[in-house]
């Protein structure tokens, strides 16, 4: 029973980091011309995390941001950008995004290391570019999915039926 815990466990962890690989570096546009941004740390404070903005077509891995700023920042722009935090290992883009109202998100951001610590920064006046430049998108492999399919039915032959007697 404990091994089928762990199997599930090890599953649903490996297609959490397919699915948020696939999904990172969203190219965003201001809706008009100057977008705002804040960081919430403990409490009502705006946090010391250092986020940065790169041009549409920047690799956050070695390129230098455009412009940086922590806790709270307003950024003016008619180009596409994209954004990214600072961490110890460099930069890196976001994980995923909620919109609240129109033009406002918030976006999530991964602090790699043993424990993965989440940051939010709030996006005011900020849509995502309609252009998100599909040709740089690579898919996953087919095999991904088949291994998928492959672990989870090892996971359903894997359960124990229970005999009934008569």
């Amino acid at each position: 029973m404990k091994t089928l815990l762990s199997l599930k466990l090890w599953l649903a962890v490996c297609l959490f980091a397919v699915s948020t690989a696939s999904s990172a570096g969203i190219i965003w546009e201001s809706t008009d011309g100057d977008s705002n941004f804040i960081s919430f740390g403990a409490g009502p404070f705006p946090s010391t995390d250092t986020f940065g903005i790169f041009s549409a077509t920047a690799n956050l891995a070695a390129d230098a941001p455009v412009y940086t700023f922590t806790g709270v920042g307003s950024f003016s722009s008619a180009s596409s950008f994209k954004i990214g935090l600072w961490t110890t290992s460099g930069w890196v883009g976001e994980m995923g995004n909620v919109e609240f109202i129109p033009n406002t998100f918030l976006l999530s951001f991964v602090k790699p290391g043993l424990t993965n610590t989440l940051s939010f920064l709030y996006g005011f006046d900020l849509a995502p570019a309609a252009n998100q430049d599909p040709a740089a998108v690579v898919p996953l492999p087919a095999s991904v999915w088949f291994l998928t399919t492959a672990l989870l039915g090892f996971l359903y032959t894997g359960r124990r039926k229970g005999v009934v007697q008569a």
